[in-house]
């Protein structure tokens, strides 16, 4: 079963090449709001251990290696379905106290960030439909 992550920030991802001299090594920009779908395809290189192959948007496909993915998970830069409803249960709560507080600066900045993930939720959503259409 494939894993789904959707970008949370723009950042840079070096992609590694398996070539002796690593040639076509090269970066790629992943933008706020592209989709990430982690395959069951698995590689192991004594240099870096396991590697996961990734489709970025349906577009860019490459091996990734398992420790980068996992700190782009540690780091927020990258998000589940899940972890953006547990982001959007805590913000609504945040907003909750701002409220009863009549805190209007952290009102306005946790409203922007629960619209923020909100819209990211609906993409990444909209992306899952039109798999389990399609």
């Amino acid at each position: 079963m494939n894993e789904h992550y959707i970008a949370m920030k723009i950042f840079q991802h070096d992609i590694d090449c398996f070539c002796p001299d690593a040639y076509h090594a090269f970066s790629i920009t992943i933008q706020k709001g592209d989709l990430i779908e982690v395959t069951p395809e698995r590689k192991f290189t004594m240099a870096k251990g396991w590697y996961v192959f990734v489709v970025i948007n349906e577009q860019h496909a490459f091996f990734m290696a398992m420790e980068d993915l996992e700190l782009y998970l540690m780091n927020e830069q990258i998000i589940s379905l899940i972890d953006i409803d547990l982001r959007i249960n805590y913000l609504q709560f945040k907003i909750d106290q701002d409220l009863e507080r009549g805190d209007e600066a952290s009102f306005a900045i946790h409203s922007n960030l629960l619209n923020e993930s909100l819209k990211l939720k609906a993409g990444l959503e909209s992306h899952l439909s039109d798999l389990a259409v399609g």
